[in-house]
């Protein structure tokens, strides 16, 4: 097995003036498997049971990747995964909003990630995002794509909410020494892309700097919660 070495961290934050925490993550890199797993789920403000959603979602996908994930070298098995594991967690929390016939049906935004050997593989649903961080050339880089509909703050697109889903697994190449930062929206409507940046100059750890975005965010006043993952491909 040859997997990239990882220095990965994660945190979530209630936030300022939130009552709950509806933010989810999760991180899975087993020493015996030949990739590694990344995800942040928001649970959709306005709706029933937001933080239920999410946590839905991220233990669907942990447990979908700790059956499959062993031995997910490609990218085009780490795309597989990704999209049949969503519209399986999809189908499933949309039957039982079904059930519970909820006038605001319990939703979620998801970002998930897959570094398999040479490439890292995301796929995701809402408005939580990836980004790529290049400290030889200090750009910042969103990797995603929000789904919001044009001229509206209104998701149109997210899990749960409908039964029918298309997803497209993206990928792109590894780079030695890059950052890659996976995060809710209450990190960046809180802090913008150079603040992000200068953060993650200063850093020299993973951990150092899930931290240092954290205290950026609440010193920013962050009345949203707040949930950061990076993962620092070494060489």
């Amino acid at each position: 097995m040859n997997r990239p070495c990882f220095d990965i961290a994660g945190e979530t934050n209630i936030g300022a003036g939130r009552m709950k925490n509806e933010d989810n993550y999760c991180i899975l890199a087993p020493p015996q498997f030949a990739a590694s797993l990344a995800m942040v789920a928001d649970g959709i403000g306005g709706h029933c049971d937001g933080e239920l959603a999410s946590m839905f979602c991220c233990h669907g996908m942990m447990k979908g990747f700790m059956r499959r994930g062993r031995d997910m070298r490609t990218a085009a098995e780490a795309g597989e995964f990704l999209v049949e594991t969503l519209l399986d967690i999809n189908a499933r929390l949309f039957r039982r909003n079904e059930f519970d016939r909820r006038r605001r049906p319990m939703g979620s935004t998801a970002m998930c990630t897959v570094f398999t050997e040479r490439e890292l593989v995301f796929c995701g649903a809402g408005d939580s995002r990836l980004y790529e961080f290049s400290p030889a050339t200090q750009v910042l880089r969103q990797l995603s794509s929000d789904d919001v509909c044009p001229g509206t703050s209104a998701l149109c697109k997210a899990i749960g909410i409908r039964r029918r889903l298309v997803l497209t697994p993206e990928v792109t190449p590894l780079r030695p020494g890059t950052i890659y930062l996976i995060c809710s929206d209450g990190l960046y409507h809180f802090v913008d892309d150079a603040d992000i940046a200068a953060t993650l100059i200063e850093s020299t750890t993973a951990r150092m700097a899930v931290g240092k975005l954290m205290r950026r965010a609440l010193l920013h006043g962050a009345g949203d919660n707040i949930t950061v993952i990076v993962a620092w491909y070494r060489e």
